[in-house]
Formats: C-alpha cells, sequence, structure tokens
C-alpha cells in the first residue's frame, strides 16, 4: 500500500471512529444536538457545540464535492449551532477545494494537526516503564480518567470540563479497555491517562495526558508502549495518532517508530 492509498484508509477510518464516539455521545446524552451523517463518500459528525468533533470527514475524496454537498454541510452545521467544516487531506479531490473556496470555506491553520503512522512490528522487547503501572479504566472508577485528563489537558473551566468529561464518556463505551490509567507502582497514585479506538486494523492512539507534577518520569512513553503492545495483540497492523503542527508532541512520538505521514486542514466557512 502507498502512502496515497494509506492517507485515505487512515481518513476513512478518522471518520469511522468519529462516528462511533458521536452515536455514543447522542445515545449517552442527548442534550448535545449530535447529529452524524453520511455525505459525499464520507461522515458529517456534527457533536455539539463545545465539543471536540464538528466537521466533515473524509469527505470528497473519490469524487468532488458537489455544491450540494456542501450546502448539507453548511444546513446541518448551523442547525447544531456549530461553524460549517471541512477537514481536508492529500487525499481530497483537488476539485473539492475549489468547490470549497466558492462556498466561502477558507483555510483555519490554527486547527492543523500531523498524521503519524507506525507499523506494528519491530516492537521493543520490553514495553514497560520501570516504577510506572498501565491499567484499564475497567479496573478503575471512569471518573479517575477524567480528572486526571482534566488535570492533563488544563480544563479548568466548567464549560472545557463538561465538555471533555462527556466525551469520555463516549470514548470510554467506544474504546473499553483502550482507555487506561498510568499509576505509580509504588503507591497507586495516577500519573497519566491514555485512549486507544481499534477499526479496520488500525489503532488510534489519542486522549494522552500526564499530570503536570509526575512529567518528566516517562508516563508518556509506557502509555505510548503499552498501547502499541495491546494493539498488535489484538491484530492491528498500523497504528496512528495526531499532533499539533510541528509541536513537542510530534516529535515526542516520532521518538517511537511513528512518521509523518499528512497534514489534516480544517476548512471553515466564514
Amino acid at each position: 500500500m502507498d502512502d496515497a492509498q494509506l492517507i485515505a484508509r487512515l481518513e476513512r477510518v478518522a471518520a469511522e471512529n468519529a462516528v462511533a464516539f458521536g452515536s455514543a455521545l447522542s445515545a449517552g446524552d442527548r442534550s448535545w444536538g449530535t447529529e452524524t451523517l453520511a455525505v459525499a463518500g464520507g461522515q458529517l459528525v456534527l457533536c455539539g457545540p463545545g465539543l471536540y468533533v464538528n466537521r466533515a470527514l473524509a469527505v470528497g475524496i473519490d469524487e468532488p464535492l458537489r455544491s450540494a454537498d456542501i450546502g448539507l454541510i453548511v444546513d446541518r452545521s448551523a442547525a447544531v449551532g456549530v461553524p460549517a467544516a471541512v477537514e481536508v487531506t492529500p487525499a481530497t479531490h483537488p476539485d473539492s477545494l475549489s468547490q470549497l473556496r466558492e462556498h466561502g470555506f477558507v483555510h483555519d491553520a490554527t486547527d492543523d494537526v500531523t498524521a503519524l503512522v507506525r507499523p506494528l512490528d519491530g516492537l521493543p522487547d520490553t514495553l514497560g516503564r520501570d516504577g510506572i503501572d498501565i491499567v484499564p479504566v475497567g479496573e478503575r472508577p471512569l471518573a479517575e480518567w477524567q480528572e486526571v485528563s482534566a488535570l492533563g489537558w488544563g480544563h479548568t473551566t466548567e464549560a472545557r470540563r463538561r465538555a471533555a468529561d462527556a466525551f469520555a464518556v463516549a470514548a470510554h463505551v467506544v474504546d473499553g479497555d483502550g482507555m487506561v490509567i498510568a499509576l505509580d507502582a509504588s503507591d497507586g497514585r495516577p500519573l497519566g491517562c491514555a485512549s486507544m479506538t481499534l477499526c479496520d486494523g488500525v489503532a488510534t492512539l489519542g486522549g494522552m495526558s500526564t499530570i503536570p507534577a509526575e512529567r518528566g518520569r516517562g508516563v508518556q512513553a509506557a502509555l505510548i508502549l503499552h498501547r502499541l503492545g495491546r494493539a498488535k495483540a489484538a491484530g492491528c497492523t498500523i497504528a496512528t495518532s495526531t499532533t499539533v503542527v510541528g509541536g513537542p508532541s510530534e516529535r515526542n512520538v516520532q521518538r517511537f517508530g511513528f512518521r509523518p505521514l499528512h497534514v489534516k486542514q480544517t476548512w471553515v466557512r466564514r
């Protein structure tokens, strides 16, 4: 599989994952007004105002976006109360970009992320880190994962914490034991947390954070290596993750065999 085919595959997996999260969110709490809709060969996932996924994913790949497709994206986004947005990648048909421009969409570079990939062969023999235990959320309360995540990401406002907690509930439905907590092996105190979504032989690593006071002791390394081992054991052949373009997380995951594959842009209607 060449890189062009791999990009298209990963974008479709990302869209399927987003639909799964959106469906779980809607089933658990309808107050967000979440909608998911198949459009233009991809998915329009509108989780709701303040949530992390409100855009069309993997659309306009095999065929260009049509005016009617864009109209649907704009109308449904307005109904949910979020800006109309479309994710654009190297897999997106070039004529789709022309259509987006004609309908008033512009590239918002502040939301650009790098997609990185790693084949699940050649894993190191030792996947753990001395002094750190990794356990699934099923062995600890979900509320603990939510608290650790909030501390790691700095969710200090009520709105940000509510959105993060709601997304964690949905992720727990989708990911199950893919949601994990890092603990100090000596006293069991939480150090960090992460998540992993499995779909079509692809493990998507996300949700990783470390409590500020515990940084610098290898928590993220332990979380990355643990999930890679679990993904391989589950039969996945590829792991992927996204990071802010050029940020420290992008450099960090490359230390564990990931390579940048492509940049994912968000185009928003102004």
